[in-house]
């Protein structure tokens, strides 16, 4: 098994296209047990709209990076900076939105790839912190993002339809040590 990191290619419609299914899919994996399909499927019919990706992609403060086995894409990270960040909590700080797996390849340490790339990115950029969101159930993503250095720094509101659950806000600094 050999795997790559890449650039998912705004300009590219079969890069735009998988980008989607794999967030789709990722996303209806981990949420759907617990939330009501139809919510489910309205939310990832909007956050993961061809046109939304498509100008996600676009911004020059954002990258989004493909996790390839084999040559096949089955996962991707969105690091975001500056403007392009959901929330303005630190200062100097890179987000990092999103790291999905498709769910056949969950708990098969893959995901430490693109982590081990988000934290190059985040040193190479000069950031004192990185940060991001889970979901407060979502015990996997917690333990793993722990074993990383990040720790719980507030809390925030996501909504799924009509369900108002609690995300966590989790970060890390970036001392020259680390």
């Amino acid at each position: 098994m050999k795997t790559k990191i890449i650039p998912v290619a705004a300009d590219n419609e079969k890069d735009v296209i998988t980008l989607q299914k794999i967030a789709t899919k990722s996303f209806t994996a981990m949420f759907g047990p617990y939330h009501e399909p139809q919510a489910v499927k309205a939310y990832t019919d909007e956050a993961y709209a061809l046109m939304i990706l498509r100008t996600e992609l676009s911004n020059p403060e954002s990258r989004t990076y493909f996790l390839k086995l084999d040559g096949r894409p089955i996962g991707y990270m969105k690091l975001n900076w500056r403007a392009a960040q959901t929330d303005q909590l630190f200062d100097n700080a890179m987000q990092l939105q999103r790291i999905y797996l498709l769910p056949e390849y969950w708990d098969q340490h893959l995901g430490s790839q693109l982590m081990e790339k988000a934290l190059d990115e985040a040193r190479q950029t000069g950031v004192a912190t990185v940060w991001l969101g889970v979901w407060e159930h979502n015990e996997r993503a917690r333990h793993f993002y722990e074993r990383y250095g990040f720790k719980k720094a507030g809390t925030h509101t996501f909504t799924i339809g009509p369900d108002q659950q609690t995300d966590f806000w989790y970060a890390r600094s970036m001392m020259p040590a680390d």
